[in-house]
């Protein structure tokens, strides 16, 4: 019996080992916010980013699946980029509410760009005040694009601690909030605390005779805050659509699920386009006037045209490039296939793919390899 007892223990202790060293990573459930006011290439974009963390569980959720209790199968919500108001309009004050309860109750929330307008205590604007923070110069919303300059601060720092030797990093963005703290009255009647910065806006943006100089510098630009037991952070700008930040996104949401420390470190590598670029009007119509070139001009036009996209952070390029993976001249295919690489283009990873497996000239596979391969190793 004791021989038998023996060999039954050590055969359970085995099969213990065993399911504990190959059970799964944690698993973060997320869902991202498809409605009125999330705009498509800021779902996509931060979608794919969650992505780059393969213990991230993550999909598209509506008003609809909110109404029906989704919340409770999930740690973190996204709201994107689009339109802020309309991010209020399409949820109604009965999901309002439950997002809210939801999050008091420890539920973590990311809003970027336009979420951020939806989640500040700004008076007289359509928002439903869960992040601390109200909007400054609501009247020019319209404010510009390009690679701002970013400053991190301490707290920043311990978030994001492969930055932890820069001064500055550049980060996209596009017409997001101008942010200060919330008014205190407001605040002491919500579950929403102060807000920590992690960084701060150093360029000036103001594209426009009609905007102001010297309204962006030190504002924040990304900022955390509890609500109730839960948390929100908000980014006005676009980490998952910047090349070398797409891994802030997953670190993000693990901090909205309160278990930073089961985030993955990453190896930081400066961008090839590490500078501030804020696109003037002349750059924006220029922005504007490619879409016909990549339609209608020559093989030369098109090059001449994705080449200055590589020196101006585009907003519109995103969902122009993977139709110039299948152009006529392999040239622009192999530029176009460039270009993915040096953003990080993270939603035309599958058409990259495809593109290179049917790729024909040995010169431009050779580069969409190449491309491929980088993309793919920036997956965890």
């Amino acid at each position: 019996m004791t021989k038998r007892f023996i060999i039954l223990f050590a055969a359970v202790l085995c099969a213990f080992s065993c399911t504990t060293k190959n059970s799964p990573a944690p698993t973060l459930r997320v869902g991202m916010l498809d409605g009125l006011g999330s705009g498509h290439t800021n779902m996509t974009e931060a979608f794919a980013a969650a992505q780059l963390d393969s213990r991230i569980s993550i999909k598209y959720i509506t008003s609809g699946d909110i109404a029906w209790g989704v919340l409770d199968s999930l740690d973190v919500l996204i709201i994107p980029g689009g339109g802020g108001s309309m991010h209020t309009f399409s949820l109604g004050d009965t999901n309002i509410g439950i997002i809210k309860k939801w999050t008091e109750n420890g539920g973590g929330i990311l809003c970027i760009c336009a979420g951020a307008y939806a989640l500040s205590h700004t008076p007289d604007y359509a928002c439903f005040g869960m992040n601390g923070a109200q909007v400054v110069d609501l009247d020019h919303s319209s404010r510009g694009q390009g690679l701002c300059a970013l400053g991190i601060t301490e707290e920043g720092r311990k978030l994001f601690p492969e930055l932890a030797g820069l001064d500055t990093i550049h980060v996209m963005f596009e017409n997001g909030p101008m942010l200060a703290p919330a008014d205190s009255a407001t605040l002491a009647q919500s579950p929403a605390t102060d807000y920590t910065v992690f960084t701060t806006m150093l360029s000036d943006v103001h594209v426009g005779a009609e905007f102001q100089a010297g309204i962006s510098p030190g504002k924040p630009f990304m900022l955390g805050n509890n609500y109730g037991k839960g948390r929100v952070f908000t980014s006005i700008g676009h980490p998952e659509g910047s090349a070398s930040f797409g891994w802030m996104i997953p670190r993000i949401l693990w901090w909205c699920a309160q278990k930073e420390d089961q985030a993955l470190p990453v190896e930081y590598k400066a961008p090839s386009l590490d500078k501030e670029v804020i696109m003037s009007e002349e750059d924006l119509r220029k922005e504007g006037s490619l879409y016909r070139t990549f339609v209608y001009g020559s093989k030369e036009e098109k090059l001449e045209g994705i080449n200055w996209m590589m020196t101006h952070p585009s907003w519109s390029m995103k969902t122009w490039a993977t139709g110039l993976l299948y152009d006529k001249d392999f040239e622009v295919r192999g530029a176009a296939a460039a270009w993915i690489m040096s953003t990080e283009l993270l939603t035309g990873k599958k058409e990259l793919e495809s593109a290179c497996a049917i790729e024909q000239n040995p010169e431009t596979k050779a580069i969409m390899q190449k491309a491929v391969e980088h993309i793919q190793s920036l997956y965890k």
